[in-house]
């Protein structure tokens, strides 16, 4: 449940994240006709915006699908041999352990598995995934991470994609508190800036300072400089 406090702001917890990522998903895949993790890709790419997937998919859905890797045919096709030539190790490797993203390039479980560990644990970067063949730039959805990456990965993948809904969201931000998880959805053109979180740190939304109205944040900005290089002077 979601909860309101005046009209400017809403304070989110993580369950109402969740809620509203999947609602956004659902809504791109029904008005597209795409599959939930295409949807997926797609707000990634967007920074959750679903009126922009919509306005760009409805200009030119072909430069879009170039351009965040929604390929709708492959572009290598297997052959009928029992095995096939993994692209990373070169083993050969009987067909049932091969796996490719929607360009078919052939990859095995391991190496896949091993491709996909290392990038999740490389940071956020991961939900750009894309195909291992450095010549191919079809997306890799989570339906991948699910089938492939191991139980630890999947979760930091999952935190991370849900992080990425707050912080690539241009209405959206974390409580700046320590140890807190709430989050903030900001209505612009609302007066205010001051807003209070359900952990009951009261902040600026404007420049996520503590709250300061009626100063505005320039002259915050300069006193907390002011009184840093004061108190380095005092340290030297």
């Amino acid at each position: 449940m979601c909860f309101l406090f005046q009209q400017s702001y809403t304070v989110l917890k993580e369950e109402d994240i969740l809620h509203r990522q999947e609602d956004d998903v659902t809504r791109v895949s029904t008005v597209l006709s795409i599959t939930r993790v295409a949807a997926s890709i797609l707000l990634r790419h967007y920074n959750w915006s679903v009126s922009k997937v919509h306005d760009a998919w409805f200009a030119d859905e072909d430069a879009v699908r170039k351009s965040v890797g929604l390929l709708d045919k492959q572009v290598v096709q297997f052959s009928n041999a029992r095995e096939l030539t993994c692209g990373i190790c070169f083993e050969s490797i009987p067909c049932d352990k091969i796996i490719s993203a929607a360009c078919g390039h052939p990859f095995c479980n391991t190496c896949w598995s091993g491709y996909i560990s290392t990038t999740i644990n490389d940071g956020p970067g991961c939900l750009m995934l894309r195909c291992p063949d450095p010549s191919c730039r079809a997306a890799v959805g989570q339906d991948m991470i699910n089938l492939l990456a191991p139980g630890g990965d999947k979760e930091k993948y999952s935190r991370y994609l849900l992080r990425s809904y707050i912080e690539d969201n241009r209405k959206t931000k974390w409580c700046p508190a320590p140890g807190c998880e709430y989050a903030i959805d900001f209505a612009a053109g609302s007066g205010s800036f001051d807003v209070s979180c359900l952990c009951s740190h009261s902040f600026c939304w404007n420049c996520a300072e503590e709250a300061h109205r009626p100063v505005d944040c320039g002259t915050v900005t300069k006193w907390i400089l002011k009184n840093s290089a004061e108190s380095e002077n005092m340290n030297w």
